[in-house]
Protein backbone atom coordinates (compact mmCIF):
# COMPACT_ATOMS: atom_id res chain seq x y z
CA UNK A 1 0.00 0.00 0.00
CA UNK A 2 2.78 2.22 1.09
CA UNK A 3 4.40 1.33 -2.20
CA UNK A 4 1.51 2.48 -4.12
CA UNK A 5 0.99 5.75 -2.50
CA UNK A 6 5.07 6.19 -3.01
CA UNK A 7 5.06 5.52 -6.61
CA UNK A 8 1.75 7.63 -7.45
CA UNK A 9 3.43 10.71 -5.45
CA UNK A 10 6.74 9.93 -7.76
CA UNK A 11 4.36 10.22 -10.76
CA UNK A 12 2.88 13.38 -9.39
CA UNK A 13 6.36 15.39 -8.71
CA UNK A 14 7.60 13.99 -12.21
CA UNK A 15 4.46 15.04 -14.02
CA UNK A 16 4.96 18.17 -12.52
CA UNK A 17 8.42 19.30 -13.01
CA UNK A 18 7.62 18.00 -16.81
CA UNK A 19 5.00 20.99 -17.17
CA UNK A 20 7.33 23.28 -14.90
CA UNK A 21 10.35 22.83 -16.95
CA UNK A 22 9.23 24.92 -20.08
CA UNK A 23 8.16 27.43 -17.62
CA UNK A 24 12.03 27.20 -16.01
CA UNK A 25 13.34 27.29 -19.39
CA UNK A 26 11.91 30.57 -20.59
CA UNK A 27 11.98 32.34 -17.73
CA UNK A 28 15.45 31.84 -17.86
CA UNK A 29 15.77 33.02 -21.28
CA UNK A 30 13.90 36.13 -20.62
CA UNK A 31 16.24 36.89 -17.64
CA UNK A 32 19.31 36.17 -20.05
CA UNK A 33 17.65 38.07 -22.53
CA UNK A 34 17.09 41.24 -20.33
CA UNK A 35 20.68 41.06 -19.37
CA UNK A 36 21.74 40.90 -23.11
CA UNK A 37 19.78 43.88 -23.52
CA UNK A 38 20.22 45.92 -20.23
CA UNK A 39 20.88 49.63 -20.85
CA UNK A 40 24.90 50.38 -20.31
CA UNK A 41 23.96 54.10 -19.63
CA UNK A 42 21.69 56.47 -18.23
CA UNK A 43 22.10 60.37 -17.96
CA UNK A 44 19.66 62.39 -16.27
CA UNK A 45 20.16 66.77 -15.83
CA UNK A 46 18.93 69.58 -17.66
CA UNK A 47 20.10 70.68 -20.79
CA UNK A 48 20.94 74.48 -20.94
CA UNK A 49 20.79 77.51 -22.84
CA UNK A 50 24.23 79.14 -22.20
CA UNK A 51 24.47 82.63 -23.41
CA UNK A 52 27.66 84.01 -24.09
CA UNK A 53 28.48 87.74 -25.18
CA UNK A 54 25.38 87.54 -26.16
CA UNK A 55 25.20 84.26 -28.60
CA UNK A 56 23.62 81.43 -27.47
CA UNK A 57 24.53 77.81 -27.07
CA UNK A 58 23.54 74.45 -26.12
CA UNK A 59 25.23 73.67 -22.08
CA UNK A 60 24.59 71.67 -19.23
CA UNK A 61 26.64 69.02 -17.88
CA UNK A 62 24.34 66.11 -19.39
CA UNK A 63 24.74 67.60 -22.53
CA UNK A 64 28.65 67.43 -22.61
CA UNK A 65 28.46 63.85 -21.15
CA UNK A 66 26.19 62.62 -24.22
CA UNK A 67 28.85 64.25 -26.64
CA UNK A 68 31.11 61.62 -24.34
CA UNK A 69 29.01 58.95 -25.03
CA UNK A 70 28.61 59.41 -28.53
CA UNK A 71 32.58 59.70 -29.03
CA UNK A 72 32.66 56.40 -27.19
CA UNK A 73 30.42 54.66 -29.24
CA UNK A 74 28.00 54.04 -25.88
CA UNK A 75 23.96 54.38 -26.73
CA UNK A 76 22.63 56.09 -23.30
CA UNK A 77 18.95 56.55 -22.09
CA UNK A 78 18.54 60.39 -21.49
CA UNK A 79 16.35 62.17 -19.27
CA UNK A 80 16.48 65.55 -19.67
CA UNK A 81 13.68 68.73 -18.74
CA UNK A 82 13.65 71.47 -21.31
CA UNK A 83 11.57 74.35 -22.76
CA UNK A 84 10.38 74.62 -26.29
CA UNK A 85 13.47 76.58 -26.93
CA UNK A 86 15.71 73.98 -26.55
CA UNK A 87 18.82 72.31 -28.65
CA UNK A 88 18.42 68.61 -28.79
CA UNK A 89 20.67 67.40 -31.56
CA UNK A 90 23.87 66.59 -29.25
CA UNK A 91 21.31 63.63 -27.96
CA UNK A 92 21.38 62.46 -31.37
CA UNK A 93 21.84 58.74 -31.40
CA UNK A 94 20.96 57.61 -27.79
CA UNK A 95 17.06 56.97 -26.35
CA UNK A 96 15.78 60.71 -25.28
CA UNK A 97 12.90 60.84 -22.91
CA UNK A 98 12.14 64.87 -22.68
CA UNK A 99 10.59 66.06 -19.58
CA UNK A 100 8.94 69.69 -21.17
CA UNK A 101 8.98 72.40 -18.97
CA UNK A 102 8.10 75.92 -18.90
CA UNK A 103 11.01 77.25 -19.88
CA UNK A 104 14.64 75.76 -20.51
CA UNK A 105 17.51 76.46 -17.98
CA UNK A 106 19.53 79.26 -18.83
CA UNK A 107 22.97 80.25 -17.81
CA UNK A 108 24.42 83.90 -18.78
CA UNK A 109 27.89 83.14 -18.60
CA UNK A 110 30.77 86.48 -18.17
CA UNK A 111 34.37 86.20 -16.81
CA UNK A 112 36.82 88.84 -15.99
CA UNK A 113 38.92 91.44 -17.79
CA UNK A 114 41.61 89.19 -17.85
CA UNK A 115 39.71 86.50 -19.02
CA UNK A 116 39.94 83.11 -16.77
CA UNK A 117 37.60 83.39 -13.83
CA UNK A 118 34.14 82.89 -15.39
CA UNK A 119 31.21 84.48 -13.38
CA UNK A 120 27.55 82.68 -13.84
CA UNK A 121 23.86 84.52 -13.86
CA UNK A 122 20.02 82.06 -14.14
CA UNK A 123 18.05 83.97 -16.25
CA UNK A 124 15.17 81.19 -16.77
CA UNK A 125 14.63 78.54 -14.70
CA UNK A 126 12.36 75.35 -15.05
CA UNK A 127 9.46 74.42 -13.15
CA UNK A 128 10.13 71.14 -12.05
CA UNK A 129 12.48 68.76 -10.57
CA UNK A 130 13.55 65.83 -12.08
CA UNK A 131 13.64 62.32 -10.07
CA UNK A 132 13.60 58.40 -10.44
CA UNK A 133 10.35 58.86 -11.56
CA UNK A 134 10.83 60.52 -14.45
CA UNK A 135 12.66 57.74 -15.86
CA UNK A 136 11.47 55.00 -17.54
CA UNK A 137 11.17 51.78 -16.44
CA UNK A 138 13.83 49.81 -18.51
CA UNK A 139 16.19 52.85 -18.16
CA UNK A 140 16.37 52.42 -14.49
CA UNK A 141 17.84 49.24 -15.11
CA UNK A 142 21.31 50.61 -16.32
CA UNK A 143 24.48 49.38 -15.26
CA UNK A 144 25.51 52.92 -15.08
CA UNK A 145 23.39 56.18 -13.75
CA UNK A 146 25.35 59.40 -14.13
CA UNK A 147 24.01 62.46 -12.89
CA UNK A 148 24.36 65.57 -14.11
CA UNK A 149 22.35 68.54 -11.12
CA UNK A 150 23.17 72.45 -12.28
CA UNK A 151 21.43 74.06 -9.41
CA UNK A 152 19.43 73.49 -5.97
CA UNK A 153 16.06 72.54 -7.73
CA UNK A 154 16.82 70.98 -10.51
CA UNK A 155 17.50 67.14 -10.03
CA UNK A 156 16.86 65.22 -6.75
CA UNK A 157 20.18 63.07 -6.85
CA UNK A 158 19.17 61.53 -3.47
CA UNK A 159 15.86 59.96 -5.27
CA UNK A 160 18.25 58.04 -7.38
CA UNK A 161 20.78 56.76 -5.02
CA UNK A 162 17.88 55.70 -2.30
CA UNK A 163 16.31 53.63 -5.26
CA UNK A 164 16.22 49.71 -4.66
CA UNK A 165 17.27 47.42 -7.14
CA UNK A 166 15.06 44.70 -8.12
CA UNK A 167 14.99 41.52 -6.76
CA UNK A 168 16.51 40.02 -9.86
CA UNK A 169 19.63 42.24 -9.89
CA UNK A 170 19.54 41.45 -6.21
CA UNK A 171 20.09 37.48 -7.02
CA UNK A 172 22.62 37.61 -9.60
CA UNK A 173 24.96 40.30 -7.47
CA UNK A 174 24.30 43.11 -9.72
CA UNK A 175 25.36 46.42 -8.31
CA UNK A 176 24.57 49.56 -10.39
CA UNK A 177 27.32 52.10 -10.27
CA UNK A 178 26.44 55.70 -9.96
CA UNK A 179 28.27 58.56 -10.91
CA UNK A 180 27.21 62.52 -9.41
CA UNK A 181 28.22 65.34 -11.00
CA UNK A 182 28.11 67.09 -7.88
CA UNK A 183 29.01 71.02 -8.24
CA UNK A 184 25.04 72.04 -9.16
CA UNK A 185 24.64 70.52 -5.57
CA UNK A 186 27.31 73.10 -4.28
CA UNK A 187 25.98 76.26 -5.86
CA UNK A 188 23.38 78.73 -4.40
CA UNK A 189 21.81 81.61 -6.20
CA UNK A 190 21.26 85.20 -4.95
CA UNK A 191 17.74 87.11 -5.13
CA UNK A 192 19.50 88.13 -8.99
CA UNK A 193 20.01 84.38 -9.68
CA UNK A 194 24.26 85.24 -9.59
CA UNK A 195 25.36 81.67 -8.40
CA UNK A 196 27.73 81.17 -6.12
CA UNK A 197 29.57 78.43 -4.07
CA UNK A 198 29.00 76.89 -0.58
CA UNK A 199 31.58 76.90 1.71
CA UNK A 200 30.61 73.59 3.20
CA UNK A 201 28.98 70.18 1.89
CA UNK A 202 24.78 71.08 1.31
CA UNK A 203 22.49 68.60 2.88
CA UNK A 204 21.55 67.76 -0.99
CA UNK A 205 24.98 66.41 -1.38
CA UNK A 206 24.84 64.50 1.68
CA UNK A 207 22.07 62.93 1.24
CA UNK A 208 23.36 61.61 -2.06
CA UNK A 209 26.24 59.95 -0.55
CA UNK A 210 26.39 56.15 -0.54
CA UNK A 211 28.61 53.11 -1.12
CA UNK A 212 27.63 53.09 -4.84
CA UNK A 213 28.00 56.89 -5.25
CA UNK A 214 31.58 57.98 -7.06
CA UNK A 215 31.52 61.98 -6.57
CA UNK A 216 32.72 64.30 -8.86
CA UNK A 217 33.94 67.99 -7.81
CA UNK A 218 36.36 70.64 -8.73
CA UNK A 219 38.48 72.17 -5.60
CA UNK A 220 37.03 75.15 -6.61
CA UNK A 221 34.07 73.00 -4.27
CA UNK A 222 36.33 71.76 -1.65
CA UNK A 223 39.08 73.79 -0.78
CA UNK A 224 37.13 75.95 1.81
CA UNK A 225 36.27 72.03 3.31
CA UNK A 226 37.97 71.91 6.77
CA UNK A 227 40.84 69.73 7.07
CA UNK A 228 40.23 65.67 6.83
CA UNK A 229 36.06 66.18 5.78
CA UNK A 230 37.07 64.74 1.93
CA UNK A 231 38.01 62.00 3.56
CA UNK A 232 35.46 61.29 5.68
CA UNK A 233 32.94 61.78 3.29
CA UNK A 234 34.94 59.92 0.46
CA UNK A 235 34.81 56.80 2.87
CA UNK A 236 31.18 56.32 2.66
CA UNK A 237 31.65 56.85 -0.69
CA UNK A 238 32.21 54.47 -3.65
CA UNK A 239 35.03 57.14 -4.44
CA UNK A 240 35.55 60.97 -4.55
CA UNK A 241 37.44 62.59 -7.54
CA UNK A 242 38.75 65.90 -7.40
CA UNK A 243 39.52 68.17 -10.78
CA UNK A 244 42.40 70.74 -10.10
CA UNK A 245 42.40 72.08 -13.84
CA UNK A 246 46.34 72.49 -14.37
CA UNK A 247 47.34 70.40 -11.98
CA UNK A 248 45.12 67.24 -13.30
CA UNK A 249 42.94 65.49 -10.35
CA UNK A 250 42.99 63.34 -7.45
CA UNK A 251 41.25 60.23 -6.97
CA UNK A 252 40.18 59.11 -3.27
CA UNK A 253 39.21 55.89 -2.31
CA UNK A 254 39.53 53.20 0.23
CA UNK A 255 41.47 55.56 1.91
CA UNK A 256 43.83 56.36 -0.32
CA UNK A 257 44.50 59.77 -2.41
CA UNK A 258 46.25 59.22 -5.69
CA UNK A 259 47.19 61.92 -7.71
CA UNK A 260 46.31 61.78 -11.37
CA UNK A 261 48.23 64.06 -13.77
CA UNK A 262 46.65 66.12 -16.60
CA UNK A 263 47.88 66.08 -19.91
CA UNK A 264 49.22 68.92 -21.10
CA UNK A 265 47.46 71.21 -23.78
CA UNK A 266 47.19 74.69 -24.75
CA UNK A 267 44.16 75.65 -22.62
CA UNK A 268 41.39 77.78 -24.48
CA UNK A 269 37.92 77.45 -22.32
CA UNK A 270 37.15 75.22 -19.58
CA UNK A 271 33.73 75.21 -19.81
CA UNK A 272 32.83 71.46 -19.61
CA UNK A 273 35.95 70.09 -18.79
CA UNK A 274 34.77 68.82 -15.27
CA UNK A 275 31.49 67.24 -17.08
CA UNK A 276 33.78 65.21 -19.80
CA UNK A 277 36.30 64.07 -17.03
CA UNK A 278 32.82 62.73 -14.79
CA UNK A 279 31.83 60.60 -18.18
CA UNK A 280 34.85 59.59 -19.22
CA UNK A 281 35.78 58.24 -15.66
CA UNK A 282 32.53 56.47 -15.37
CA UNK A 283 32.50 55.21 -18.89
CA UNK A 284 36.48 53.28 -17.91
CA UNK A 285 35.55 52.33 -15.04
CA UNK A 286 32.34 50.34 -16.46
CA UNK A 287 34.84 48.79 -18.89
CA UNK A 288 37.13 47.43 -16.41
CA UNK A 289 40.07 50.58 -18.28
CA UNK A 290 43.17 49.96 -16.58
CA UNK A 291 43.33 53.43 -15.20
CA UNK A 292 39.98 55.59 -15.67
CA UNK A 293 41.54 58.61 -14.30
CA UNK A 294 43.97 58.42 -16.91
CA UNK A 295 41.09 58.32 -19.28
CA UNK A 296 39.24 61.21 -18.16
CA UNK A 297 42.21 63.36 -18.07
CA UNK A 298 42.53 63.12 -21.77
CA UNK A 299 39.42 63.18 -22.41
CA UNK A 300 38.79 66.47 -20.35
CA UNK A 301 42.29 67.53 -22.54
CA UNK A 302 39.93 67.84 -25.40
CA UNK A 303 37.44 70.11 -23.73
CA UNK A 304 39.84 72.87 -22.41
CA UNK A 305 41.00 73.19 -26.05
CA UNK A 306 38.02 74.33 -27.97
CA UNK A 307 36.36 78.08 -27.52
CA UNK A 308 32.82 77.86 -25.63
CA UNK A 309 31.11 78.49 -28.46
CA UNK A 310 31.53 75.46 -30.39
CA UNK A 311 31.39 72.90 -27.75
CA UNK A 312 29.65 70.31 -27.01
CA UNK A 313 30.54 69.33 -30.62
CA UNK A 314 33.54 70.01 -31.14
CA UNK A 315 34.05 68.06 -27.66
CA UNK A 316 32.67 65.52 -29.40
CA UNK A 317 34.60 65.69 -32.96
CA UNK A 318 38.00 66.25 -30.73
CA UNK A 319 37.66 62.99 -29.02
CA UNK A 320 36.78 61.29 -32.04
CA UNK A 321 39.71 62.51 -34.10
CA UNK A 322 42.58 61.95 -31.27
CA UNK A 323 41.42 58.86 -29.42
CA UNK A 324 43.16 55.67 -29.79
CA UNK A 325 40.11 53.79 -29.51
CA UNK A 326 38.95 56.00 -32.35
CA UNK A 327 41.79 55.34 -34.38
CA UNK A 328 40.99 51.59 -33.70
CA UNK A 329 37.23 52.22 -34.97
CA UNK A 330 38.60 54.01 -38.26
CA UNK A 331 41.23 51.24 -38.68
CA UNK A 332 38.41 48.36 -38.69
CA UNK A 333 35.96 50.33 -40.68
CA UNK A 334 39.01 50.32 -43.49
CA UNK A 335 39.73 46.65 -42.89
CA UNK A 336 35.83 45.94 -43.40
CA UNK A 337 36.21 47.71 -46.68
CA UNK A 338 38.96 46.22 -48.03
CA UNK A 339 37.40 42.92 -47.22
CA UNK A 340 34.37 43.56 -48.79
CA UNK A 341 35.96 45.05 -51.96
CA UNK A 342 38.28 41.38 -51.84
CA UNK A 343 35.50 39.66 -51.85
CA UNK A 344 33.53 41.39 -54.38
CA UNK A 345 36.80 40.97 -56.77
CA UNK A 346 36.44 37.45 -55.64
CA UNK A 347 32.88 36.70 -56.46
CA UNK A 348 33.52 39.10 -60.11
CA UNK A 349 36.74 36.36 -60.84
CA UNK A 350 34.67 32.96 -59.89
CA UNK A 351 31.97 33.34 -63.15
CA UNK A 352 34.79 33.00 -65.36
CA UNK A 353 36.05 29.90 -63.66
CA UNK A 354 32.85 28.57 -63.21
CA UNK A 355 31.53 28.94 -66.87
CA UNK A 356 35.13 27.48 -68.16
CA UNK A 357 35.04 24.60 -65.97
CA UNK A 358 31.41 23.94 -66.95
CA UNK A 359 32.17 23.66 -70.61
CA UNK A 360 35.89 21.81 -70.00
CA UNK A 361 33.25 19.01 -67.89
CA UNK A 362 30.79 19.40 -70.82
CA UNK A 363 33.52 18.90 -73.16
CA UNK A 364 34.41 15.74 -71.26
CA UNK A 365 30.95 14.22 -71.51
CA UNK A 366 30.82 14.54 -74.33
CA UNK A 367 33.96 13.09 -75.32
CA UNK A 368 32.92 10.11 -72.75
CA UNK A 369 29.39 9.63 -73.94
CA UNK A 370 30.97 9.23 -77.78
CA UNK A 371 33.32 6.97 -76.64
CA UNK A 372 30.61 4.89 -75.74
CA UNK A 373 28.39 5.38 -79.02
CA UNK A 374 25.80 7.02 -76.98
CA UNK A 375 26.25 10.24 -78.97
CA UNK A 376 24.21 13.53 -77.72
CA UNK A 377 22.17 16.08 -79.17
CA UNK A 378 23.47 19.16 -80.48
CA UNK A 379 23.64 21.57 -77.26
CA UNK A 380 23.02 18.65 -74.78
CA UNK A 381 25.93 17.31 -74.12
CA UNK A 382 26.85 16.21 -70.56
CA UNK A 383 23.29 17.32 -69.46
CA UNK A 384 21.20 14.29 -69.68
CA UNK A 385 21.05 11.56 -67.42
CA UNK A 386 21.94 8.32 -69.24
CA UNK A 387 22.36 4.79 -67.51
CA UNK A 388 26.16 6.10 -66.72
CA UNK A 389 26.70 7.29 -63.24
CA UNK A 390 28.77 9.77 -64.57
CA UNK A 391 26.53 10.78 -66.79
CA UNK A 392 24.48 12.12 -63.50
CA UNK A 393 27.53 13.12 -61.75
CA UNK A 394 27.28 15.43 -64.88
CA UNK A 395 23.65 16.76 -64.52
CA UNK A 396 24.08 17.49 -61.00
CA UNK A 397 27.38 19.30 -61.66
CA UNK A 398 24.90 21.16 -64.35
CA UNK A 399 22.53 21.95 -61.52
CA UNK A 400 25.00 23.24 -58.70
CA UNK A 401 26.87 25.44 -61.49
CA UNK A 402 23.65 27.16 -62.04
CA UNK A 403 22.88 27.53 -58.38
CA UNK A 404 26.65 29.08 -57.72
CA UNK A 405 26.39 31.77 -60.68
CA UNK A 406 23.27 33.38 -59.26
CA UNK A 407 24.60 33.32 -56.21
CA UNK A 408 27.65 34.86 -57.70
CA UNK A 409 25.55 37.53 -58.97
CA UNK A 410 23.73 38.67 -56.41
CA UNK A 411 27.18 39.07 -54.44
CA UNK A 412 28.10 41.07 -57.22
CA UNK A 413 25.09 43.45 -57.38
CA UNK A 414 25.22 43.65 -53.93
CA UNK A 415 28.70 44.74 -53.56
CA UNK A 416 28.30 46.92 -56.43
CA UNK A 417 25.20 48.73 -54.89
CA UNK A 418 27.91 49.79 -51.20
Amino acid sequence: MGSGVGSAAAHVTLSLCKRLLPLLIVSVFLLTLSEVFRPALLLVGDVTVDVVEGRKAVGGAIAYAAAVANAYGTRACVVTAAGPDADLAVFKGHELHVVPTNSTLTFEHSYTWWGNKRKLRVTASPNMTLTMQHVPQHCRRARTILLGPLTPRDLDAASFISFKQGLWDRLIGFKQQVGLMAQGQQRGLDPTGKVFAFREPSQQLLDAVGPRTSVFLSDVETDSWRPGLLDELAAKSARWLITRGEFGAHEYMDGNSVHLPPEKVAAVDTNGAGDTFATAYMLALARHARSPGADANWVASRAVMHEQACKPQCVLEGIVLGSSYAQYRQWLRGQVDSARHRIGAMAASLGPFGNETQQAFAAFMTSYTLGRGKRQPNGTAGAAVGPSGLEGYAAAFNGSQKLLNAALAKLRSKFAAQ
